[in-house]
């Protein structure tokens, strides 16, 4: 799945999935994880202030969603 920024009315549940989705079962060192929340971070940081607005979002609290948001998955 191929998410595209005309797509302004996605959740960050969607966003989540498709620039960053869960597809090893173990990460023991967390290598993956760091990546997968990367790939997020730098997705999300390249949206604008309106666009992040739109889904709840601050600039500053873009690190700490990222990673949660691996996390939890």
């Amino acid at each position: 799945m191929e998410f595209t920024a005309t797509t302004s009315s996605a959740s960050l549940s969607d966003i989540i999935t498709a620039v960053a989705p869960k597809r090893f079962l173990r990460d023991p060192l967390g290598f993956v994880s760091g990546y997968r929340a990367y790939l997020l971070y730098t997705h999300l940081s390249a949206k604008s202030d309106s666009e992040l607005a739109e889904l709840d979002l601050e600039r500053a609290e873009l690190p700490r969603v990222a990673m949660s948001a691996v996390l939890e998955r």
